[in-house]
């Protein structure tokens, strides 16, 4: 071997107990890390430096080769320097860790997130009433049209508690205001008219139930009525004024068509008939809802769908008002893969522009 292949070889050596030594303090500030918290997502993923141990013996058993060839002393002419070659694999190596690091998605610590609530809360008052199950909605029942819409509208909700109150003649609060919307679909789904053996329709007694579910704050809660509109009560429009004193928004929804349908019996296959032995029919009371939202300075919506769309009534619901706001803050994992990234990339470059030799001749 000439002497310029043993210094070659020489500095190679060096370079892998440089290595060896960097690798070792790689190795006890991650096990430090680890103590004190940091985590991989994907373990798995991590192994794979395992697979940069036999590339080792390679690299190493490859130079030793070629430097006991006869030919080595032309191999390694006077433009090669050995320290290129250690520190282009050096490079290589960082790179190949800094993308492993990142795939296996590393955590460490806690951030603190905060997701502004500028909204109130919403109470849904759903009409349990008889007539609620009528099927003049493509064969739909009122009541399962309205069902579906309240779950399209709570999938969309972010943050925002909401609540259930269910009616008749009487009314009860079925859900108080919560952030479960798993809850409240479920409370959706057992709501049914044999829910109240005392039947009608009394909006008013549901608006007073639904108001005073409502914290005392500055905030613009939102009602949000699903009926019929057949309210045989007089004393409706006098809870207009509350309304609008306590700023809660009312918005009302009317469910079923104008040309309506047979009232159905408890046992949901026979219809109901009057005293002259006459099918009685039910029809949405447009007329009152409308005038309902116009007291009370609201919006009312038709809904004639089986699946209705709930983006116009969530629009109306988030706009925003000057009333409460306030964070809500959470504390997740913060992930710190993109350190890793950075290393590679620069490791990367490191590799590409140091040539193994240089142009002089």
């Amino acid at each position: 071997m000439s002497s310029r292949g043993e210094t070659y070889l020489f500095t190679l050596r060096a370079g892998f107990i440089i290595d060896a030594l960097i690798s070792i303090i790689l190795i006890l500030v991650l096990q430090y890390y680890r103590l004190k918290g940091l985590q991989f997502q994907y373990m798995d993923v991590f192994y794979l430096c395992i697979m940069l141990v036999p590339a080792y013996f390679y690299f190493y058993r490859e130079h030793r080769r070629i430097l006991r060839r006869p030919s080595a002393s032309y191999t390694l002419g006077s433009r090669d320097h050995p320290k290129r070659h250690i520190i282009k694999f050096l490079a290589l190596k960082f790179c190949l860790l800094g993308v492993i690091f990142a795939v296996s998605d590393p955590v460490f610590g806690e951030e603190e997130r905060a997701i502004p609530i500028q909204k109130g809360d919403i109470m849904v008052c759903l009409d349990l009433s008889r007539s609620m199950d009528v099927n003049d909605i493509n064969n739909t029942s009122r009541l399962e049209a309205g069902r579906n819409l309240l779950k399209s509208m709570v999938n969309k909700l972010s943050g925002q508690r909401i609540g259930l109150c269910v009616f008749a003649q009487n009314s009860v609060i079925q859900l108080p205001l919560t952030r479960d919307y798993d809850q409240f679909k479920l409370m959706l789904s057992e709501a049914n008219t044999n829910h109240f053996s005392n039947q009608g329709t009394n909006i008013g007694s549901a608006l007073v139930k639904a108001m005073s579910s409502f914290e005392k704050k500055r905030a613009t809660n939102t009602i949000l009525l699903i009926t019929d509109g057949e309210d045989h009560e007089a004393s409706l429009f006098s809870l207009v004024d509350s309304l609008i004193v306590t700023n809660t928004k009312l918005l009302s929804i009317a469910v079923g068509t104008e040309s309506g349908g047979p009232v159905l019996r408890s046992d949901k296959k026979s219809m109901r008939l009057d005293t002259k032995g006459n099918i009685i029919l039910s029809k949405v009371d447009l007329v009152m809802v409308k005038k309902l939202a116009k007291a009370t300075k609201g919006l009312w919506f038709h809904i004639t769908e089986t699946f209705p769309n709930p983006d116009a009534i969530l629009t109306e619901i988030n706009l925003p008002s000057t009333g409460y706001s306030r964070d809500l803050k959470f504390k997740v994992e913060q992930r710190v893969f993109h350190i890793s990234l950075i290393l590679a990339l620069i490791s990367f470059f490191i590799y590409v522009l140091i040539p193994f030799r240089t142009n002089r001749k």
